[in-house]
Formats: structure tokens, C-alpha cells, sequence
């Protein structure tokens, strides 16, 4: 089936002496593997530039769903990110494994597509605000479905991360962000970044309870390895 869609460039790997891997987030597919020979010969038809992380592309391939990788026929690369800062190198590579980490093969999300084509990509054109990381990854939690619901939320209201809901009195159980952590993320799915503090003990209790959120509700295996590029990020400021 031929297929001719957009796509967000997530990840792109060497394989073997010239050739890479490149996971590429489509928007009628999904998310989909494709074998692209010659590339770091210089002797493919694709360059290498068209491969870097968060390029949104228009693609053509032959999709056979009984392969693991595809092959590219044709790709554009219609906007790609301009990285001028440490911080907008830190907060792309964070956003690349959050992604790599929730997104599933094969599954179709325009919500999440057009969230990450119409929001997180003009990010890296601007300053990366102190709570830029914890508000996106609950963004791409809203648009997974799956996250925490602020209705009828009253202040000293605990977050049960199980169950995605604040209530009162939820200490005893496993799975629960303390009082100051659930202030904090109720403000941020209320879009009230610009009025949080830059406490970095703050923003780092947050973000590890997000990691466990993302862990209970998308994927059990969740995690960043490129732990110490956001905390030198983060700690910062």
C-alpha cells in the first residue's frame, strides 16, 4: 500500500557501516521503523540531514504491515528545529525519549501528532521556560487520554496517581504526590506555568512523580536514561 503522509522524525541510529534506523512518528500511521541503506556513505538518495530528531518530513513508502521496517521512497523535510542553546539541546533530547518511551508501533494518535507538530516543535524556537519539561509531559499525557482529571478539585486535594484523581487523605495509599506536588501539577494542567516558582527541588519532586504516573498509565518500563541532561538543565535555574 503506498502510503504519502507527514511525520516527525523521533529517533535515527547508524546500522551496519552506512546505513540507519529511523523511527519516524507518521500521521496516518503512526509510529513506524525504517531501513534507510547508504546514508552515512553519502551513496542513499536521503540525507543524512533529513534524519535529525524532530524534522517534520513529508514521506512516500510502500507499507507492507507484515515488515518491521519500512523503506523510504521519497522524503521532504518541510521544517526542522533550530538548536541554539544547551537548554534547547537538552529539552529536544528529553522530548525525543519521552516519546520513543509512550508511543506504541502502529498507533494511529492525530491528537498527540498535532500537538507535537503545533506546539512542541515551535518551542525550540523560543527560550525554554524553567517548567517547560513537566508541562509537556502532561500534555502528551491528555493527549494519550489518560491524564489526571482536575474536575472538582479543591486546594489540599492529594494526587492519586493510580487512580488519576486528587481526593483528600490519600497518604496512606502507594501512589500518591504529596501536597505541595499536587498544587503544582493541578496549576500546570490549568496552564498557569508563568506563576510557578523555579524552585528546582520542586520542579525535580514533579517530574519524578510523572515518571511514575507515566509508569502506572502508559508504560510499565517507562524511564529517562538522559536523566542528567534535564537535571543539569533544570538545576540551573
Amino acid at each position: 500500500m503506498l502510503i504519502k503522509t507527514k511525520g516527525i522524525v523521533i529517533r535515527a541510529i547508524k546500522y551496519g557501516d552506512s546505513s540507519a534506523i529511523c523511527n519516524i512518528y507518521t500521521k496516518d500511521i503512526g509510529m513506524v521503523g525504517f531501513h534507510l541503506p547508504g546514508v552515512y556513505g553519502n551513496k542513499g538518495k536521503i540525507k543524512l540531514s533529513f534524519l535529525q530528531v524532530f524534522n517534520l518530513v513529508e514521506i512516500n513508502f510502500n507499507y507492507n504491515k507484515n515488515k518491521n521496517l519500512q523503506r523510504i521512497s521519497d522524503i521532504t523535510c518541510l521544517k526542522f528545529p533550530v538548536i541554539q542553546t544547551y537548554h534547547q539541546q537538552a529539552f529536544l533530547s528529553v522530548c525525543s525519549e519521552i516519546l520513543q518511551m509512550s508511543i506504541k508501533e502502529q498507533e494511529i494518535n492525530e491528537g498527540l501528532f498535532n500537538y507535537i507538530e503545533q506546539n512542541i516543535l515551535p518551542a525550540f524556537e523560543h527560550p525554554i521556560h524553567f517548567w517547560q519539561l513537566p508541562y509537556t509531559m502532561l500534555n502528551v499525557l491528555f493527549y494519550y487520554g489518560c491524564a489526571p482529571n482536575v474536575n472538582g478539585y479543591e486546594e489540599g486535594d492529594l494526587l492519586d496517581m493510580q487512580e488519576g484523581v486528587f481526593s483528600k487523605s490519600l497518604l496512606s495509599l502507594k501512589h500518591t504526590a504529596d501536597s505541595n506536588s499536587s498544587k503544582l501539577i493541578y496549576r500546570l494542567l490549568n496552564n498557569q506555568t508563568n506563576d510557578l516558582d523555579h524552585h528546582f527541588k520542586h520542579r525535580h519532586q514533579v517530574i519524578e512523580d510523572l515518571i511514575l504516573y507515566f509508569r502506572l498509565h502508559v508504560n510499565p518500563h517507562f524511564e529517562l536514561k538522559s536523566r542528567e541532561v534535564w537535571h543539569e538543565m533544570l538545576a540551573e535555574n
